[in-house]
């Protein structure tokens, strides 16, 4: 039998120690020095967001009735770069005032580049980022999420990695730290960028900022080619994992597009066992010449689909 790396996973962690992080053979998880995962307390829950501009809708409004009418109690923000946050910021927390619906992230472009020499570069990804948090921090949305660097690299890894810590976390850090928002790192998959593409690796940046206002996210969509494991991915983040985006496995549309291949499952069970209580937040795309009563039908299905699959795990 011919196995991927992902199914090479799987199917060891099946045989050696998926039963003890179940619970089911805790005296022959601890022979085979397999720790044994109790489920946290309190457990884990799930809340389903979809950035709001995937929904159709001429207004805001619009848009938070949809999905308040079909299951979904997060909102992620985007939509523009942060001078478009900043100017519609009002109008959104206007148009989610008195609603269960909850900001949970913004998804918004900062300008510049933190991998790049250029000192301009970084301070303009300093500044843009505050004021994505001050909008974030106004709209109440619990974080903001931030790629450190995306393809265009000119510093060597190390000396990237020591600059983003020191010159580039810490002020937006203190700025976050004050409002209350979390900077969430997302890593991206290879052709985005090969700076940041693990789980673990976000999470490790994470821990040396040494600050509670910041945490790294996981996105099925660049999980799926960098991942060995989805379970694997978000319980090496652990206490850091801030947010989830997720979309079709094949296509990177709604999930559920992709049929038999959208399985959350795995990923859902790292979710419970770490007790995630943040956002899996759809981030996709739709096929090509989908209807507004289409796309709506779509987002229907996918709620389903996602609860569905979370109570399998």
């Amino acid at each position: 039998m011919n196995l991927n790396r992902r199914q090479f996973f799987k199917f060891g962690t099946a045989s050696l120690g998926g039963a003890a992080l179940f619970g089911a053979d805790k005296a022959r998880a601890a022979q085979n020095g397999m720790p044994v995962l109790n489920v946290p307390v309190p457990p884990a829950e799930l809340h389903l967001g979809c950035q709001q501009m995937l929904v159709p809708g001429k207004t805001f409004e619009e848009r938070y009735d949809f999905l308040e009418a079909n299951g979904y109690d997060r909102v992620e923000i985007n939509g523009g770069k942060w001078d478009w946050l900043a100017a519609n910021a009002d109008a959104m927390a206007a148009a989610i005032k008195g609603r269960k619906l909850r900001f949970c992230v913004t998804c918004i472009g900062a300008r510049g580049n933190a991998g790049m020499a250029d000192p301009a570069e970084r301070r303009a990804v300093i500044d843009t980022t505050k004021s994505i948090v001050e909008s974030a921090g106004k709209l109440g949305a619990v974080g903001v999420i931030m790629c450190p660097a995306r393809k265009q690299i000119d510093l060597p890894f190390p000396e990237l990695r020591e600059r983003y810590l020191k010159e580039i976390l810490p002020e937006i850090l203190a700025h976050a730290e004050k409002l209350g928002v979390c900077l969430i790192m997302e890593p991206l998959n290879r052709n985005e960028t090969m700076f940041l593409r693990l789980v673990a690796d976000g999470a490790a940046i994470a821990r040396d900022a040494k600050s509670p206002a910041i945490g790294v996210m996981g996105d099925f969509w660049h999980m799926t080619s960098e991942e060995t494991s989805d379970m694997g991915a978000f319980i090496s983040a652990g206490m850091f994992l801030k947010h989830v985006h997720i979309a079709s496995r094949k296509t990177r549309k709604i999930p559920g597009v992709d049929r038999e291949a959208d399985t959350y499952v795995d990923g859902f069970k790292g979710l419970k066992l770490i007790g995630y209580r943040g956002a899996v937040s759809i981030e996709a795309g739709y096929p090509k010449d989908t209807s507004d009563d289409q796309k709506k039908h779509l987002l229907a299905q996918a709620a389903t689909l996602m609860r569905t699959q979370w109570d399998q795990a």
